[in-house]
């Protein structure tokens, strides 16, 4: 029996936030319209969800198993990849430049999420890529406008 492919995404809670609408909505969607991707949902934080997942959600506790794929969408969420090791491919969707706020963290902690080559970068749009480029020095490997399912699974079958 063949399994299907493993999708995971790391958050740091499903409030309400334009990311997580946007990604349950958008894998609620793509299951609805045929998606064969096993998808779940990582949260640091528990917390109500937005809207009504129709996939798998686990606490971040959880994730040392996950052999799929598997996309951050903050910094904290990419050092939290970085420390693992069962993914067979990690990414990180930088949905938010995070660095532009003065939200309590550092250059030296921040810079750290871009840093590990065996992460790759996905941008959400041309304009976030260069100006991830411009932080971090180091090129995007793809760009998925708000995080549109269907070409983030595009992007973990090449």
């Amino acid at each position: 029996m063949q399994k299907n492919k493993q999708i995971g995404f790391m958050l740091n809670d499903t409030t309400a936030s334009q990311l997580s609408f946007s990604l349950i909505k958008g894998i609620n969607d793509y299951i609805d319209n045929g998606g064969k991707e096993d998808f779940t949902l990582f949260f640091e934080n528990s917390s109500a969800n937005i809207i009504e997942p129709n996939f798998a959600t686990m606490s971040m506790s959880e994730i040392w198993n996950f052999s799929g794929d598997l996309f951050s969408t903050s910094v904290s969420t990419s050092l939290s990849l970085d420390k693992c090791f069962a993914p067979k491919a990690k990414y990180f969707y930088v949905w938010d430049l995070e660095w532009i706020r003065n939200n309590g963290q550092g250059y030296e902690k921040t810079i750290q999420a871009f840093m590990p080559k065996n992460i790759k970068l996905v941008a959400r749009s041309e304009d976030h890529a260069k100006a991830i480029k411009n932080y971090s020095n180091r090129q995007v490997d793809h760009i998925v406008e708000n995080i549109n399912i269907k070409n983030i699974v595009r992007i973990t079958n090449e």
